[in-house]
């Protein structure tokens, strides 16, 4: 084209392209994924010596190189991250001297430190990774990739891990479930949300954003859920158990009753005095948590259930049930066969172990 520019004579970009790239980069993922990768940036700007959005942090982030990065994994692997569940659950008077582990950072982690996990650390590195991989891809003056593997390895992110996905014992589900009281509204959506989160195998933010539409029944009678731009970046549709189905088909008729339309959130937070006035607005993320964890212990299930390990407990009973993998992997919508074993909480349990039935004497 005559009126083309000619590139290669056009100005190197000035250091606002920095932001505006990772703007760009960051405006297409979702937004738990903006406001994580946003921290991550924030702090990697910090560390080295700038505030993020800054022409000066600009600068630092296009001369990083992989030294800067060992530095930085150096400086995190010394940082207090969440206190691990051993701890908590044997507890340390107040002024006592730290684990032996926890003053050696420098060897290899066990899960028994207040520091940053591995896994926290390599979520980090996978996601700068990516960020100058953006970088070096857009021209703005980004020579190299300091967080390529090849040069500054990330910690293994499965090992040493402080609080790995606990699994919900089969045999207290059902009473889990049914601890709410359905004969008030917030009770039954609590009932709701835990057989979504049981039945479906759903993920805390698909709970969330469900609307009264998205329960829906396909032509032979399943009911199922219609999920929303997922974590897979697609939506899916979630068949569910009739136990399940019957309690939110529950919730959809009390939603629909008292003024919901099918565009309305499904599960909505409460409000006032003992939280007894309803919203339209979401439960939020913490919200489930909170309620998933009141439950469960209630229950008796222990302290330290999570709303994932409905999502894994419901992948294993399957498994346990002899489903084959493949047909569990349309149930978990999960990427590969791979990620389904890792759910599979039969291979941490000790009942089964072959050492049982090790012998040395006749």
């Amino acid at each position: 084209m005559k009126n083309a520019p000619d590139l290669s004579q056009q100005p190197r970009p000035s250091h606002e392209a920095v932001w505006l790239r990772l703007s760009a980069f960051l405006s297409m993922r979702s937004p738990n994924t903006q406001l994580t990768y946003k921290g991550i940036v924030d702090e990697w700007c910090r560390f080295l010596g700038a505030e993020s959005g800054t022409s000066e942090a600009a600068k630092l982030l296009i001369k990083a190189q992989d030294i800067h990065a060992m530095a930085y994994r150096a400086w995190l692997e010394k940082q207090p991250g969440e206190k691990p569940r051993a701890q908590r659950s044997m507890g340390r008077p107040a002024g006592s001297k730290l684990l032996s582990t926890e003053r050696r950072s420098a060897r290899k982690k066990e899960g028994l430190e207040s520091t940053q996990s591995n896994s926290t650390i390599a979520k980090k590195f996978a996601a700068l990774r990516r960020i100058y991989r953006m970088l070096m891809a857009s021209n703005i003056g980004v020579q190299e990739n300091p967080f390529d593997t090849d040069r500054v390895p990330p910690p293994p992110k499965d090992s040493g891990r402080k609080r790995p996905t606990e699994m919900v014992d089969f045999k207290l589900v059902t009473k889990i479930v049914h601890s709410p009281d359905p004969r008030t509204p917030r009770g039954l959506r609590d009932q709701g949300i835990l057989a979504a989160l049981f039945g479906g195998g759903l993920r805390r933010s698909e709970v969330v954003h469900l609307r009264i539409g998205d329960v829906r029944r396909s032509q032979a009678g399943t009911v199922y859920l219609y999920l929303r731009a997922t974590k897979g970046k697609r939506d899916a549709e979630q068949a569910l158990p009739d136990w399940a189905a019957k309690i939110i088909l529950q919730v959809v008729q009390q939603r629909l009753q008292s003024g919901g339309r099918p565009d309305s959130y499904l599960f909505v937070s409460y409000i006032g005095r003992a939280g007894a006035a309803p919203t339209e607005d979401p439960v939020s993320a913490s919200g489930v948590y909170k309620l998933f964890l009141h439950y469960c212990r209630a229950a008796g299930a222990g302290p330290f259930c999570t709303p994932h390990s409905a999502r894994a407990t419901a992948i294993t009973r399957l498994l346990a049930a002899g489903i084959p993998h493949r047909e569990v992997q349309e149930f978990s919508r999960h990427s590969s066969i791979q990620m389904v074993e890792l759910y599979d909480k039969r291979r941490i349990g000790v009942d089964e172990n072959a050492a049982k039935k090790l012998k040395y004497e006749e």
